[in-house]
């Protein structure tokens, strides 16, 4: 809030002064007395002298006023709430405004405050707060095999900054791993993400959606799922090995374990509902 100076004008009375007495040098008091009473030169002098004297006293001509005192800067009546501090060079005012600030900051903060899950990674990317960028540098992509080196494609690594946003969002923590587990080979590391419940998947394959936040909420919350389920699935079957992962088209699957769902995402049979294959039944 923008201040400034206001100076109160403090009116001043003129002083009083006594004009000077217009006399004679060289004559005597009462000498002066008697030529008064009978010399017409004197009464003529003397009214002129009256005439004079009631002038000047009479305000025509304005008395000095005595220096006023620096002016003590007026406090500002009012105070915007909400508006962006200023700095103020005012000591006083810079501390009466300090611990108005001290006490909203925290409000404001603790409004914004998402518990992690699906949901706060939805909000993320349709807000636009969620950009993911991938590994770019050829050297950091390279595959070795006994055919030789090839370069693998970008899009299966995630770069660590969205692998880190990722895991905060979601409430997991990044770790890395070859991102298919091909026997005989060297895959360079890829980001993954791996939440409480176990379930371990690609960051590069869930950071994809941050380009879909026009899909809106709910079928970001089924898309978001089902990547996740079907991730844990192959990446458990890359280091495990077993049964090769196989997902009947549109499926989805249950809840992540631990996250929280809004109401009406969770259908009959327990599974997230996905709105794609709920309009094409329609």
């Amino acid at each position: 809030m923008r201040m400034g100076w206001r100076m109160r004008i403090v009116p001043h009375t003129a002083l009083p002064f006594e004009p000077a007495r217009i006399s004679s040098p060289s004559t005597p008091a009462s000498a002066k007395s008697t030529a008064t009473s009978s010399d017409p030169f004197s009464k003529l002098f003397q009214s002129l002298s009256r005439t004079e004297t009631s002038s000047l006293s009479g305000g025509s001509v304005p008395a000095r006023s005595p220096i006023a005192a620096a002016p003590t800067p007026a406090t500002p009546a009012t105070t915007r709430t909400g508006a962006t501090p200023v700095t103020v060079t005012t000591t006083a005012s810079t501390a009466a405004t300090a611990p108005t600030e001290a006490t909203t900051a925290p409000s404001d903060t603790s409004a914004t405050v998402q518990n992690p899950g699906i949901q706060a990674l939805v909000s993320a990317i349709t807000n636009g707060s969620f950009q993911a960028t991938y590994v770019t540098d050829p050297s950091q992509l390279q595959e070795t095999t006994n055919e030789g080196t090839a370069t693998m494609p970008s899009f299966y690594y995630a770069s660590n900054q969205t692998a880190q946003q990722l895991a905060s969002l979601l409430g997991g923590s990044v770790v890395q791993m070859p991102p298919f587990g091909v026997q005989g080979a060297s895959e360079p590391l890829a980001n993954f993400i791996q939440l409480p419940n176990g379930q371990t998947f690609n960051a590069a394959d869930v950071a994809y959606y941050a380009r879909t936040g026009s899909e809106g909420g709910g079928q970001l919350t089924a898309d978001l799922t089902q990547t996740i389920n079907e991730g844990a699935a192959w990446t458990n079957y890359y280091t495990n090995g077993g049964s090769m992962p196989c997902f009947p088209p549109g499926y989805v699957g249950p809840p992540i374990s631990g996250m929280t769902y809004p109401a009406g995402s969770i259908g009959a049979n327990g599974m997230v509902i996905n709105p794609a294959m709920q309009n094409s039944n329609a």
